[in-house]
C-alpha cells in the first residue's frame, strides 16, 4: 500500500484548492462557469496543477504549450523551476478549466486574454491572475498567486538592518528632499514602496500621491490618491498643479514619466521645501540615480533636490534544517573582504553524499529523504539586501559634472557608502545565504 502511495502524482495527494470563478457580469454566471469547469474530467489535474504550486510555495505558475507537450514550471523565491511535464490533451483541458473559471475564449488560443480566479489552500487566500497568449510554438500561460493579506507589515521584516533603518527614517521624515526607491524588475520593488511609505509618518503631514487610474497602487493608508489617465496621454504632471494648490507636505509620485513631472517636483522640493517621493527599476542606486536624470529634467535642480536612493535586491534563504556548514579557506575569505579569524564557519545548500556512499552494507541503496521545510529547494523565503545612499555634495558634483555609473559609484564610495555586494556578503557571514545565491543575484540584471 505504501509502494502504491508513492507511486502517485504528488497532484492526488494534496488536498484541493478552492475556487472562487471571477470575471462574468454576475455571480450568477460566475457560478455557471465553475459549475461547468467542475464537470470537466481535466479539473481534478487543473486544480492539481495549482495546488503543486501553492504547496511548494509557487508564486506563479508557468505552462508552455507546444506541439509535443506542455511544459510546466513553477516560480519559487523568485526563480524558476521545472515540473512535470504533461501530454498535450490534458494540458489543453486543463486550460479549458481555467480559462472558464476567468470567463475567458476557451477556444481563442492566439490572442492575449487576461483575467483572474480567486483562490484558497492551505488557510491561505489568493487572487491568482491569469494570462494566456499565442506564441510561435503554441500558447503560454502564466498563473500569479497575490496573497490576499500581505506578508510583511514593517521593512525591518524585509531584511533591513536596524541602523539603516533609523537612517532611511531620518530621511523619509525630513521636511524636505527628494528620495528614490529601486529594485529590479520583479524584484520587490512594490513591496519596498509600500514598506518605505509605511515607514513613513503619514499622521503628522499631508501625503497626496499621483496614480494612473487604471493602474493602481496598492492602498496606504493617509495616503491620499489622485488620478490621471495615461491611456489618454497625461501624465502627472496635469493633476499635480490641482494637488499642489491644497498645499501637501509630501508629494508621492510613483511613475515620473517625464521632464515636465521631474521639474514641477524639484521646484516643490527646492523653493518650498516639500518632500517627494518616487520609485524606478534599477539594480544598483547609482543606476536609479541616473535612470531619474533620463527623463531630461533640469540636470542641477535634480541634483539640488534629490536626497536619497533606497535600493534593494531579494535574495533567498538557505534552509536552516538542510543547510551544510563548511570552514571557507584564507583565500576565500580574503577574496570575500572578510578579516581572518573573523568567520570560523560559513554555509552552502545540501549537497547529498557521493553515490558510493549511498549504498549501505547489504549493497541495496540508501534513500535520503527529501527535507521537509524546503521540499528539496535548499531555500526557504526571501530577505532584502538593502543599499541606501544618502545624496552628498560630492555626489551632487558629480550628478551635475559627470553623470556616468562608474563615476558615481567611485564618488559614493569614497563618501563610505556600502553596496549590494557587501551587504550580501554580510550575509552570507552569518549563514542566511550562501555565496553561490549571493553571486546569482549579482549576475541579475
Amino acid at each position: 500500500m505504501a509502494k502504491k502511495q508513492e507511486e502517485e502524482p504528488v497532484e492526488v495527494r494534496l488536498p484541493p484548492v478552492t475556487l472562487i470563478p471571477m470575471g462574468s457580469p454576475d455571480k450568477q454566471q460566475d457560478q455557471a462557469n465553475l459549475l461547468a469547469a467542475k464537470q470537466s474530467p481535466a479539473f481534478p489535474i487543473a486544480n492539481g496543477l495549482l495546488a503543486h504550486c501553492l504547496s511548494r510555495r509557487g508564486e506563479r505558475l508557468m505552462l508552455d504549450y507546444a506541439a509535443q507537450g506542455v511544459a510546466v514550471r513553477f516560480e519559487i523565491d523568485g526563480v524558476w523551476m521545472n515540473g512535470d511535464p504533461m501530454d498535450r490533451q490534458s494540458g489543453d483541458a486543463a486550460l479549458a478549466v481555467y480559462k472558464k473559471i476567468t470567463n475567458l475564449n476557451v477556444q481563442d488560443r492566439r490572442s492575449r486574454q487576461d483575467g483572474k480566479f480567486g483562490a484558497e489552500f492551505g488557510g491561505g487566500k489568493y487572487i491568482a491572475d491569469f494570462t494566456s497568449q499565442g506564441v510561435k510554438t503554441g500558447e503560454r500561460v502564466v498563473i500569479t498567486f497575490r496573497p490576499k493579506k500581505p506578508k510583511f507589515h514593517k521593512i525591518e521584516e524585509l531584511g533591513m538592518r536596524d541602523k539603516m533603518r533609523q537612517r532611511f527614517k531620518e530621511q523619509i521624515d525630513a521636511d524636505t528632499g527628494f528620495i528614490v526607491i529601486s529594485a529590479p524588475a520583479g524584484g520587490g520593488l512594490s513591496t519596498t514602496w509600500n514598506m518605505a511609505l509605511e515607514t513613513a509618518d503619514r499622521f503628522m503631514r499631508d501625503f497626496v500621491a499621483t496614480e494612473d487610474k487604471d493602474h493602481k497602487e496598492d492602498e496606504v493608508i493617509n495616503v491620499n490618491p489622485q488620478y490621471y489617465n495615461r491611456a489618454a496621454g497625461e501624465s502627472p504632471a496635469d493633476v499635480l498643479p490641482k494637488m499642489i494648490l491644497k498645499e501637501p507636505d509630501v508629494l508621492v509620485v510613483p511613475e515620473l514619466t517625464n521632464a515636465e513631472t521631474v521639474q514641477m517636483l524639484c521646484e516643490q522640493v527646492n523653493k518650498f521645501n516639500k518632500l517627494a517621493i518616487t520609485k524606478v527599476n534599477a539594480k544598483e542606486a547609482a543606476e536609479a540615480l541616473l535612470k531619474i536624470f533620463a527623463y531630461k529634467g533640469p540636470a542641477a535642480e535634480l541634483a539640488k533636490a534629490v536626497t536619497a536612493v533606497l535600493n534593494v535586491r531579494l535574495i533567498r534563504r538557505l534552509c536552516d534544517q538542510c543547510k551544510q556548514p563548511f570552514q571557507p579557506p584564507p583565500q576565500l575569505l580574503q577574496k570575500l573582504g572578510i578579516p581572518a579569524g573573523r568567520v570560523q564557519v560559513l554555509y552552502q545548500e545540501y549537497k547529498p553524499p557521493p553515490p558510493e556512499q549511498l549504498i549501505d552494507e547489504k549493497g541495496n541503496p540508501i534513500i535520503i529523504p527529501v527535507c521537509q521545510k524546503c521540499g528539496g529547494v535548499k531555500y526557504v523565503g526571501r530577505i532584502g539586501l538593502f543599499e541606501l545612499l544618502v545624496i552628498d555634495d560630492q555626489i551632487r558634483a558629480a550628478l551635475t559634472n559627470q553623470p556616468n555609473l562608474e563615476t558615481i559609484k567611485r564618488v559614493a564610495k569614497a563618501s563610505g557608502h556600502r553596496t549590494i555586494q557587501e551587504e550580501g556578503i554580510l550575509q552570507v557571514a552569518q549563514g542566511v545565504t550562501s555565496i553561490n545565491e549571493l553571486q546569482r543575484v549579482l549576475k541579475q540584471q
